[in-house]
C-alpha cells in the first residue's frame, strides 16, 4: 500500500501536505515536493512496532509525525496554516 494524501494547504510557494501511511515503506515511496512540509499520520491498522518505524522514518526524512489516523491527536500549526 502507498501513502494517501488526506489534506493539502498552499500559501504562496509553501505547501503543507498531510499523508496517512500503513507502514514505513510507504513513507519511503512518497516524494515530497519542493517547499513542502509533510505531516504524517499512521493508518488505523498499523501495529505499535509499525508506528515506531514510521516515527524513525519521519525523523530521518524531516517529516512531522502527528499520531494515528483514528485517534484524537494534536494538530500542529506547521507551515502556512493548520492542515
Amino acid at each position: 500500500m502507498e501513502a494517501r494524501v488526506i489534506s493539502c494547504t498552499t500559501s504562496g510557494d509553501d505547501r503543507v501536505v498531510k499523508i496517512a501511511v500503513p507502514n514505513h515503506q510507504a513513507i519511503a515511496k512518497y516524494k515530497a515536493g519542493e517547499n513542502e512540509t509533510t505531516i504524517v499520520v499512521s493508518d488505523d491498522a498499523c501495529s505499535e512496532n509499525g508506528v515506531k518505524e514510521i516515527k524513525k522514518c519521519c525523523e530521518k526524512l524531516g517529516y512531522v509525525y502527528e499520531g494515528r489516523l483514528n485517534e484524537e491527536y494534536t494538530r500542529t500549526n506547521t507551515g502556512p496554516g493548520l492542515v
